[in-house]
């Protein structure tokens, strides 16, 4: 966690603040992404860094997010078992909004990362997302416009920060 700290990298629960992602941040979230892979060898398909965090420059919460990809054959009591072992901490299923989401804390209700168990296939959206912020500009621009947006009324209301995150998410990925 030194990595994730050092970089930054952190955020109370009951806070929305945002930051531009540093190289610092990229380079913490490929350590943590490895060390997730290693936890999960042999049991996923997939573990990839999403999300804000993963693009350079864009404004995002200071968190680095994950998406870890569950192949049919491959067995989800496994998985929770070996992270919630590794320290991180269930926090339920979000369904098709997220999956089976986990978090790491560097200190009770201060998250550094938000990881998302999901369908291999479903982790397709995560990955598409992130490889068109990071090539367009236009799409970089405007979900920066609604985060900040959403972030204004109440720094501390989370549910409408997602909703209104996952609105323009699906609006850029329908191109």
């Amino acid at each position: 966690m030194d990595v994730l700290t050092a970089a930054g990298l952190g955020l109370d629960y009951d806070s929305i603040r945002l930051d531009r992602t540093t190289e610092a941040w990229l380079v913490a979230g490929i350590e943590l992404r490895n060390r997730v892979a290693g936890v999960l060898a042999g049991v996923v398909a997939d573990v990839e860094v999403i999300g804000s965090s993963s693009v350079l420059a864009l404004l995002a919460k200071p968190i680095i997010d994950l998406a870890v990809g569950l192949d049919a054959n491959q067995c989800l009591p496994a998985v929770m078992a070996r992270l919630e072992a590794a320290g991180w901490i269930y926090r339920g299923d979000a369904g098709s909004a997220g999956g089976q989401v986990f978090v790491l804390e560097t200190r009770p209700w201060h998250r550094v990362a938000h990881l998302h168990v999901v369908e291999h296939d479903g982790n397709r959206n995560y990955l598409r997302f992130r490889d068109l912020l990071r090539r367009s500009l236009d799409a970089r621009e405007r979900y920066e416009a609604v985060k900040l947006k959403l972030a204004e009324p109440d720094p501390g209301d989370q549910k409408a920060y997602t909703i209104g995150k996952t609105e323009v998410v699906t609006s850029l990925l329908r191109g």
